[in-house]
């Protein structure tokens, strides 16, 4: 076997070597703004928990031709978290970026992504995202009567998300009981009540909806592909010695045939999924800096960076990837991937979507995400 693979790389370095080298291009071309939305709508495609991401800008893109109509296109996207979540499978242009009050979410995603329009190929070949929420300083300061985001994990909130979740369940008119799958945001408010907000993702369980809530716990998710899944919105309220519930749920249509999932059905004999063709990590908020006003009994607050090497290259550094052959494309002419380069575009950044003063200080201030241009303007 490694002989095998011995043989391979030699192939690839005699004979498989590109013509073209990688260079650095223009974040205004329309091609390379074409494949970075195309990059973003596949990202989002291919993932399975969280937030759809919206495009801020594209930070930086490097290029390399292959064969007479392709392009390989190594791009660094900056990113924002949309509204929506990954199971609604929207579009990202459609969905509503969180606003100031609402605590964005902000980040980079560095894509290699191949296109030959001409052979009408569009392959995303690997991605690596790494976004983090806006400080709570920085939104407090603009807006100190804002919900404020806090852990999902804590009891009020999973109390908010159980009575939610119950409220939905003896509503819907669903056939089945609907169950937890994961909490995914939590904020709370405070001043004349105490409000608590969470959003969670449910799916589909064996059980009839009419179960008795006791026994609610002991019902099973349907484990098929065809189960409907849901997102919702949630929230618990006491004010004034009453208790206010509410729960808004968007159920998604599974793709197929929903008698799949009946308990004689045939046995699944279809390939396994996909394997993922990159990942999303989540960091904690930038930590205030320490000023020269800070007094000198106050505790310091030094932030932290990632020293592991593959967290490093995946935030503040160009991510290396595998040189690997390709088969895709007509008699397997598709392009051999190189490292993620590091050159820096002189003609990138691209303009934003969005002109917000915030945003563009939570790029700009942020050490892992900000652009060369960010420093000097």
């Amino acid at each position: 076997m490694k002989q095998c693979w011995l043989l391979l790389l030699i192939f690839v370095c005699a004979h498989g070597a590109p013509t073209d080298s990688v260079k650095p291009g223009s974040c205004e071309d329309p091609d390379g703004l074409g494949a970075t939305e195309e990059a973003l709508t596949q990202i989002n495609q291919d993932r399975e928990e969280g937030y759809i991401f919206s495009l801020h800008r594209l930070s930086n893109v490097n290029q390399m031709k292959h064969g007479p109509s392709g392009m390989v296109y190594y791009l660094t996207l900056d990113v924002l978290e949309t509204k929506c979540h990954v199971l609604s499978k929207r579009n990202w242009s459609s969905c509503e970026v969180r606003q100031t009050h609402e605590t964005p979410v902000y980040g980079q995603c560095k894509a290699t992504i191949y296109i030959d329009k001409v052979q009408k190929v569009d392959h995303l070949y690997t991605y690596s995202c790494s976004v983090r929420p806006a400080p709570g300083y920085k939104i407090v300061r603009l807006c100190p009567d804002c919900p404020s985001k806090i852990p999902v994990d804590g009891e009020k909130v999973r109390q908010t998300v159980q009575l939610s979740l119950e409220k939905y369940n003896s509503e819907s008119g669903q056939a089945n009981y609907f169950a937890l799958l994961n909490i995914t945001r939590a904020s709370f408010q405070g001043g004349f009540g105490m409000f608590y907000f969470a959003e969670f993702t449910i799916q589909e369980t064996v059980c009839a909806n009419t179960t008795d809530i006791a026994e609610a716990s002991k019902c099973a998710l349907m484990d098929c592909k065809f189960a409907h899944k849901g997102f919702c919105k949630g929230s618990h309220t006491l004010a004034q010695g009453k208790e206010y519930i509410s729960a808004n749920c968007e159920i998604f249509e599974p793709e197929g045939d929903g008698t799949a999932c009946h308990q004689d059905r045939a046995p699944d004999l279809s390939p396994p999924s996909k394997r993922p063709r990159g990942d999303v990590r989540y960091f904690p908020a930038v930590a205030r800096p320490v000023t020269p006003t800070s007094h000198p009994d106050e505790p310091m607050t030094i932030p932290s960076f990632p020293d592991d090497p593959a967290i490093a290259a995946g935030l503040g550094h160009p991510v290396t990837l595998p040189v690997f052959p390709d088969t895709e494309g007509p008699e397997g002419t598709g392009p051999i991937i190189l490292p993620f380069p590091t050159d820096i575009s002189p003609q990138c950044p691209s303009q934003p979507k969005s002109e917000q003063p915030f945003i563009k200080d939570l790029f700009s201030e942020d050490p892992l995400f900000h652009h060369a241009i960010d420093i000097v303007g």
